[in-house]
């Protein structure tokens, strides 16, 4: 061993050539001390990896060849990272300590094994000097850093739970305002003293609890119950919520001060504990009175709703099973003809009134949609109420009703401005209200006057009489009442909703009182009034009366028994040709141009907009023919988008047929007198 020499790098070279022993010797020393933390394969290859670099870097300088101090930094970098990654695995400040110093025991251990093998000691203490003072360099810088580590957690430790204390402010802030702005009341109670905190003003608000009164208990709270009997349910809840730990949802009416009736609140709370360890409950409540008198009005609506369907299919089954017995007596041959015009006469009533049931449906539709126009025009009210009473006359009669009427010629004329049809429809409606609502035999009676600048027309009668209480929901939609002892003859519950709508349009008002069941009931209507119209001087008509001309009439719809039935109802006057879709309409005009087409506009082929555009561009029609929409579609963008599209006029199904034979008449005696034809 002493034949070993000494250089300059010996010890270097020692230390580098003794490396794998070092470590082993560490490893051993580490098991040694068992306060230290237990080694780990993961703490063992930590070392093991950071050895070569402190070993090369101590080399350099026992080696003297860190005359600028390079590898000291380099190996002060080395610690602390050494130092950093200790800390991410879990190690202690004294355990990395240990660790580093321990390591310098064995690199000193190494040192003195070299000066005993050699055969000088020369530098020996300088060299254990030099080596101390490095080991001191790297532990100094490894504590450093795993102290930097330590404070900046620390720091973040600090940071974070400020800033969780902030966003538990913001949060509740957040839970407050979002209380507020739903209108919900905060509570807490504690169930050992009685104790309550109301945390804002709304609960204060819901209840009707003065402020400078302060909070209620439960005690207190549970006198403000509506019904005694929630009192004990309020206690089972609260008592089943502190046994199972679980929440309270409920509702209960309370009695708020300064309120005439009752208001339903909804409370929602849950037992919590604070930092003691007492239990409270907190949560939250709600005036829900409104939701609930909607959830109420909603099912009412919807009740009202299924009867009206029922009462709908009801009445109009009724004037079908007629209709349809009618057809099959027309079976028979050689009826007389008193029997032929009875059958004519019941098709013609009961086609009218399933009519009239889907004008007031339409009506309702249009009127909601805001789509009704009224043809404002001066006029005498005793016209409106002429036709009015033509309409239900027999009814009445039917019901052996006592109709007392106005003798309107003895009257001075009244005259409004307003839409004749909606006006006669408006009464026409109220007296078949009287009608339906008024027992066999009895008696109704209309009056007409006028007031300063208003019209009153009200319509009496003797039959089942209002409830005070309902006569407001008279006039709501669907709202039926039917008349005692006549199940099903109370109608669709739209008659007068419809009225006091039209009436609004008119600038009106419509109300109703009765002295209860079986007393009557008595409507008023008041329009405005308004001057006699300035009449226009006579017209003197010289043109001489001319016999109505023959048209070539074409009738186009798929709909078979519509079309010939139309065609046999004009065929009496008029040549007509009929044609079941488009394209057999088409090579008709081409044989033969028509004066006048009636065009459904839905055809299996083509549509009859399209058909009007073609029969407008031939050029055997163009400039002579008249075309007219026959449709079931009748709302003012349907009028526009046939006007666009070349038609003259627009009527809706069903058409009375002397409607239709009117307008044919009138366009034949405008072609006579060579005018132009004016669309409708």
């Amino acid at each position: 061993m002493n034949d070993v020499r000494h250089t300059d790098d010996g010890p270097a070279s020692y230390l580098l050539g003794r490396r794998f022993v070092l470590t082993r010797r560490w490893l051993r020393a580490m098991r040694t001390h068992m306060h230290i933390r237990p080694v780990t394969r993961e703490a063992v290859k930590g070392l093991v990896n950071q050895l070569p670099d402190i070993f090369s870097e101590l080399c350099a300088v026992l080696r003297g060849g860190d005359p600028d101090g390079q590898s000291g930094s380099r190996a002060r970098r080395d610690a602390r990272a050494h130092a950093q990654e200790r800390w991410r695995q879990g190690f202690a400040l004294d355990e990395l300590y240990f660790e580093l110093a321990l390591l310098e025991r064995c690199v000193q251990r190494c040192v003195r094994e070299y000066f005993a093998i050699v055969a000088s000691r020369d530098g020996q203490t300088e060299l254990h000097e030099t080596i101390e003072t490095f080991f001191s360099d790297t532990i100094r810088s490894a504590m450093r850093q795993y102290q930097s580590q330590s404070d900046r957690r620390v720091s973040d430790a600090l940071a974070e739970r400020d800033a969780a204390h902030q966003a538990r402010r913001r949060s509740e802030e957040r839970q407050r305002m979002a209380a507020d702005a739903a209108g919900l009341g905060i509570f807490e109670w504690d169930p050992v003293t009685d104790g309550a905190v109301w945390e804002n003003a709304r609960m204060f608000d819901i209840l009707g609890q003065p402020l400078e009164l302060g909070p209620l208990g439960l005690r207190d709270f549970a006198r403000l119950l509506a019904v005694p009997a929630e009192s004990e349910r309020l206690q089972e809840i609260i008592s089943d919520a502190t046994d199972s730990a679980g929440g309270v949802s409920a509702v209960f009416r309370v009695r708020r001060r300064g309120a005439p009736e009752p208001v339903a609140i909804e409370v929602s709370a849950r037992y919590m504990s604070d930092a003691s360890g007492n239990r409270k409950l907190v949560g939250t409540i709600a005036d829900i009175t409104r939701r609930i008198e909607g959830e109420e009005a909603l099912k009412e609506a919807d009740r009202r709703k299924d009867v009206f369907l029922a009462t709908l299919a009801h009445e109009l089954r009724n004037p079908l099973a007629p209709v349809i017995n009618a057809a099959h007596l027309l079976q028979r041959t050689n009826l007389p003809q008193s029997q032929l015009r009875w059958i004519r006469e019941m098709i013609e009533r009961h086609a009218k009134h399933l009519a009239d049931l889907v004008d007031d449906l339409l009506d309702l539709s249009r009127i909601s949609a805001g789509k009704v126009r009224l043809r404002e025009e001066v006029f005498d009210i005793r016209t409106a109420i002429q036709r009015a009473i033509e309409i239900n006359a027999p009814a009445a009669a039917a019901r052996r009703h006592r109709l007392h009427t106005p003798r309107l010629d003895h009257i001075s004329a009244i005259w409004v401005k307003g839409d004749l049809t909606r006006i006669t429809q408006i009464v026409s409606n109220l007296l078949d209200n009287a009608i339906k609502y008024t027992p066999v035999g009895g008696e109704i009676r209309l009056t007409l006057d006028r007031r300063e600048r208003v019209v009153l027309v009200v319509v009496e009668d003797n039959g089942t009489g209002m409830d005070p209480a309902s006569i407001q929901s008279m006039f709501e939609l669907f709202n039926q009442e039917t008349p005692d002892g006549e199940s099903g003859k109370a109608g669709l519950g739209i008659g007068l909703s419809l009225a006091r709508s039209l009436v609004a349009m008119h600038g009106g008002a419509v109300y109703a009182t009765s002295e209860g069941r079986g007393r009557g009931s008595r409507f008023n209507v008041e329009l405005p009034a308004c001057d006699e119209p300035e009449m226009s001087g006579a017209q003197d008509s010289k043109a001489s009366a001319q016999s109505i001309p023959v048209l070539n009439v074409m009738i186009v719809d798929d709909n078979f028994d519509a079309a010939e039935s139309l065609a046999a109802i004009i065929g009496e006057i008029h040549r007509v040709r009929t044609a079941a879709n488009g394209e057999d309409a088409l090579k008709l005009a081409d044989a033969s141009p028509p004066d006048i087409v009636v065009l459904d506009l839905s055809l299996p082929d083509v549509s009859g907009y399209e058909i009007a555009q073609r029969l407008l561009r031939k050029e055997k029609c163009n400039g002579w023919i008249t075309l007219i929409a026959l449709t079931g579609h009748g709302q003012p963008e349907d009028r526009e988008r046939t006007r666009q599209a070349g038609f003259d006029h627009h009527l809706v199904k069903p058409v009375p047929p002397q409607e239709l034979l009117k307008l044919l008449n009138a366009i034949a005696g405008r072609r006579a007198m060579r005018l132009p034809d004016g669309g409708s």
